[in-house]
């Protein structure tokens, strides 16, 4: 419903009021309501070191924690250049003003959809005398002699926003392009694609106003993202000797007299803004091989500055401005003051219990990263049949099946969501309580990058390292590469008697898994035999079919077998399922007479559901009391060792 009296919340002095913290920027009045309306009383740290100097039409390198508030860092000055522009008509097509390059899709939608709520916001409060069909102000009651309010034709947007990604329809985001949009968020990938085929859009490219690299160390690794190269350079500024001059004989004065490029050429205000959470080469070293550095048989002292990928950084892009300002607000060993550690040091085979115990015990959202999608995939049916919700996320999936198991996560309480490291950058899914690193990560960046997706904004979180005997030298190099010692993260307290237990589960349901996909493997190769003859154009011959057949397809008194073999273990599962889980020292009979008194945790309401006898916990509570225990007994031995 449109309230009649947003002309008066334009007024500055409101503003002023309303947001203290940010009359200090000049920004537009409408930009400041809006963050009102969205609930940005107050800026982040990166953003009120960030603004004063972009709002002054300077370039900026901005490094920052996840979850700081990056993203309205540089699209709050791009919202105000383009407020302090004439609204662009309808019938002319809106130019191309900013460029936000996004390594991966789910970060590129949204960057899309935080800068469309703010325009959104924006076109609410200009806009106030716009009649929508919905308001209930506008509709005259019955019986009245008022005659009916004109509905007024809404004007075009002034802040139009776009995004461009890959696995949706590229026809239908050429469309959007040829309307045209003042900022586009696009992967680089689809990007080139299009303009490949899109010579307006190459030379719009050429007129930029902004141009953002959004968690900028990804796109510019070694291998990645080759299209982003070309796309970087139509951003490049023209030279003299680029333009077509009008005598061949006369020089142009910005060439000298050896045919130097002095790059005096078109004149333009190009802003760029480049922004991540890490910055450094060694964080993005491969810590899974062996490496040692140049010129030295040992690795770099922590005190010593590492390699920034700013040089590379200078290298891709053309900055305008000679001395870009470089703001690091990234905090001491990678990890945000309200980030917990804590850690399982397990044989491999056994991190499917270990995390099936994690679930169970502490409740919540919980995002596991594998470095492997076929570790999804086989992990994916195991923690189904245990009746754990789950949802994968990996890049072979369509994306609008990624943005539905993403949506489903956010949406279901007590969840996990089974990703590789497309998930590790930029999503803001809202409170993520635990992050556990099933397998653990190539690099030290990625380990940052996937513990912020929890603790963000200030909120608690928890990051868990299950570390196999074989993982921990990769472990001691990804903290040694942070200026960490691995001893800094405890270990976490296990009670074994219930994990005893859990393993029956966890077999049970391995041995269902197993069969599964043995009849599903035949089926799809079968299928696939059958299938590629077919796109070959040759005939199969008839004693490969039935051999083939023969083979795969069991008798009809072996495939009863099969079918009571797996019912009977499923209906094990089940009732495995369905038994409580008792901690030791707790009576089956009597509730009371246990070693374990649990009677004053029921009714207070603070005991696990899932594991009775144990309390309601908090990820990492238990490591504290662990750590607590073993300070309070040195005193003791010690004061025995003085006695003696």
């Amino acid at each position: 419903m449109v309230n009649r009296i947003f002309p008066s919340i334009l007024n500055p002095s409101l503003a002023e009021n309303l947001l203290p913290e940010w009359q200090k920027f000049p920004l537009d009045t409408k930009v400041k309501m809006a963050l009102h309306a969205r609930g940005f009383s107050t800026p982040t740290a990166i953003q009120a070191a960030s603004l004063p100097v972009t709002l002054a039409s300077r370039d900026v390198v901005g490094v920052a924690q996840t979850g700081s508030g990056k993203t309205l860092a540089y699209g709050l000055p791009i919202l105000h250049y383009l407020l302090s522009q004439p609204r662009p008509s309808s019938s002319k097509k809106r130019p191309l003003c900013a460029l936000v390059l996004a390594p991966t899709r789910e970060l590129a939608l949204q960057v899309s959809s935080h800068l469309n709520a703010i325009s959104h916001s924006i076109e609410t409060l200009t806009n106030p005398k716009v009649l929508n069909a919905d308001n209930a102000e506008d509709t005259p009651e019955a019986g009245s002699s008022n005659p009916p309010a004109k509905l007024v034709k809404r004007p075009p947007p002034h802040v139009s926003v776009a995004a461009i990604v890959g696995g949706m329809s590229s026809q239908k985001q050429k469309r959007v392009l040829d309307r045209g949009v003042d900022i586009l968020i696009a992967t680089p990938g689809r990007l080139w694609d299009l303009l490949q085929d899109d010579d307006e859009l190459a030379q719009e490219m050429r007129k930029l106003r902004f141009l953002v690299l959004d968690e900028a160390d990804r796109m510019i690794e070694a291998g990645h993202f080759a299209e982003l190269e070309n796309i970087l350079r139509l951003t490049l500024k023209e030279s003299q000797d680029e333009e077509i001059p009008n005598d061949a004989h006369l020089k142009t004065d910005g060439q000298q007299e050896d045919g130097e490029d002095t790059k005096v050429g078109v004149k333009d205000d190009l802003q760029t803004f480049v922004f991540s959470a890490t910055l450094s080469k060694d964080l993005q070293r491969n810590l899974k091989k062996k490496f040692r550095p140049k010129g030295s048989k040992k690795h770099y002292k922590h005190d010593q500055v590492p390699a920034s990928t700013l040089d590379d950084l200078l290298l891709c892009l053309d900055f305008r401005d000679p001395n870009p300002e470089v703001i690091d607000l990234s905090p001491v060993g990678g990890v945000v003051s309200t980030l917990q550690e804590g850690k399982i040091e397990c044989l491999s085979g056994d991190k499917d219990v270990y995390l099936y115990y994690f679930l169970l015990r502490y409740p919540g959202k919980s995002l596991v990263f594998l470095s492997s999608i076929d570790g999804i995939r086989r992990l994916m049916p195991l923690v189904e049949l245990l009746n754990i919700k789950a949802y994968p996320l990996h890049s072979q999936l369509e994306q609008r099946q990624r943005l539905k198991n993403l949506d489903r996560f956010m949406k279901t309480p007590n969840s996990v969501l089974l990703a590789t490291d497309i998930a590790a950058r930029g999503l803001d899914i809202s409170a993520v309580d635990h992050v556990i690193h099933f397998q653990i990560p190539r690099s030290a960046d990625t380990y940052i990058h996937r513990n912020g997706r929890t603790a963000r904004a200030m909120r608690k979180g928890f990051s868990m390292l299950m570390v196999a005997p074989d993982e921990r030298r990769v472990v001691k190099a990804l903290l040694g590469s942070l200026g960490r010692d691995e001893a800094e993260i405890p270990e976490m307290s296990i009670e074994l008697g219930m994990l005893d237990k859990l393993k029956n589960r966890v077999q049970l349901a391995r041995k269902i898994e197993t069969a599964q996909h043995k009849v599903k493997k035949s089926k799809h190769d079968r299928n696939w035999m059958k299938e590629t003859a077919e796109a070959l154009g040759v005939e199969l011959d008839s004693d490969f079919i039935s051999d083939a057949e023969s083979e795969d397809r069991p008798s009809n008194k072996k495939r009863k077998a099969q079918n009571r073999e797996m019912a009977a273990m499923k209906a094990e599962l089940g009732h495995l399922l369905s038994q409580p889980l008792l901690a030791r020292g707790i009576s089956t009979k009597y509730i009371t007479s246990g070693s374990r008194p649990i009677v004053d945790d029921i009714l207070a309401g603070e005991f696990n559901e899932t594991m009775l006898g144990l309390k309601k916990a908090e990820a990492g509570s238990e490591m504290a009391a662990v750590r607590q225990k073993k300070k309070s007994k040195a005193p003791k031995s010690a004061v025995k060792k003085e006695e003696m």
